[in-house]
């Protein structure tokens, strides 16, 4: 999957997040969890509508749990040039057991809720 650069300011600190984190273990079982990912720019970024597709495009994949950090950050690595990134996946427990799973430069989520809300 091929992620678009965009052009940004340089030295800009971009962090962003998805509560649609979808994937397979190799049991066929599906893992959901959460994906933050955060870099200082060199004057690139990636479009947001392809990283959508790229998590998206994950679902139908197999991964260990704890390779799917690793494989984000390295897809994100070969499409644009950043400093400092780092890749965060919270899953949802399974077995009552929680993971969370890192890789790259390590930092701290910021936690959003979704703003927009119906009453």
């Amino acid at each position: 999957m091929q992620l678009t650069p965009l052009h940004v300011k340089e030295k800009t600190t971009i962090q962003y997040m998805s509560h649609e984190l979808l994937f397979l273990a190799h049991s066929g079982q599906p893992y959901r969890g959460t994906v933050y990912v955060n870099f200082t720019s060199i004057g690139e970024t990636f479009d947001l509508l392809d990283f959508k597709k790229y998590l998206t495009s994950l679902r139908d994949k197999k991964f260990t749990a704890e390779d799917i950090a690793f494989e984000i950050h390295e897809t994100i690595a070969k499409n644009i040039q950043t400093k400092n990134l780092g890749v965060i996946v919270d899953l949802t427990a399974r077995g009552g057991l929680q993971q969370r799973l890192c890789y790259g430069v390590e930092f701290e989520p910021v936690r959003k809720e979704n703003i927009f809300q119906i009453r």
